[in-house]
């Protein structure tokens, strides 16, 4: 697969992964950012081993993106707290429940770019949840990230609707704050729905408190990832 490039090249690139691939890996909504035609795409990635990154098709409305096979992208990563650059050699198209995937393989060193501008704790903790306006049952959940902003949660139940309200405890204060849903996907690693959640109408003391708590656990958590 690499015959094409020379040892240096390939040396760079496995000293990048020994750095940076296992705090990727543990990262579960990590993201992929291509450009295409001019536009910069964002998705998902379902997995990644070593070199090789499996993703979801970027969509440009209803019409997915067409790499050619064999050809080589730029492309960023998306983690809990920075951006990180490198580039990926398009190897396979995957259809899986009608939804296509491509496999590509990393082929040239991951160089991290900047930290992102609202760090995303990874942090899991049981949480319970409302669908609004009706607020009829109470369902349960977890969390897979938090930031001031919002979270990632992970649910049995296929939500249809946008706004819920999450109830969470926060080291030993309770949270009760309206989210609305920007983007839903089945994890095909366990079966669940992962819920991209944007918080709304909280007040700038629980702010500050969200926020005082991931900066207390932020530079705890980085140095578990990089043990």
């Amino acid at each position: 697969m690499f015959s094409w490039f020379n040892k240096k090249s390939e040396k760079n690139v496995e000293k990048s992964l020994e750095k940076y691939i296992e705090l990727l890996k543990e990262d579960f909504n990590l993201t992929i950012r291509t450009r295409f035609n001019g536009r910069l795409y964002t998705s998902y990635v379902e997995s990644l081993n070593n070199k090789e990154v499996v993703f979801r098709c970027p969509i440009d409305e209803r019409e997915i993106i067409r790499f050619a096979p064999n050809s080589v992208i730029k492309v960023e990563f998306i983690s809990y707290g920075e951006l990180y650059s490198t580039e990926l050699l398009i190897h396979e198209k995957i259809i899986r429940d009608n939804i296509v995937f491509y496999r590509g393989i990393i082929c040239n060193s991951i160089e991290k770019n900047q930290r992102r501008k609202n760090y995303r704790l990874p942090i899991v903790m049981d949480i319970e949840y409302t669908i609004l306006p009706e607020e009829r049952e109470v369902y349960t959940g977890n969390t897979l990230d938090i930031s001031i902003d919002g979270m990632l949660m992970e649910a049995l139940e296929d939500i249809t609707k946008k706004d819920i309200k999450v109830s969470f405890n926060l080291d030993g204060k309770m949270y009760r704050i309206k989210s609305t849903i920007l983007k839903k996907r089945i994890n095909y690693r366990s079966g669940t729905y992962l819920y991209n959640l944007k918080f709304s109408g909280m007040s700038q003391r629980q702010r500050n408190e969200i926020n005082r708590y991931i900066y207390d656990n932020s530079a705890r958590s980085r140095r578990e990832l990089n043990s």
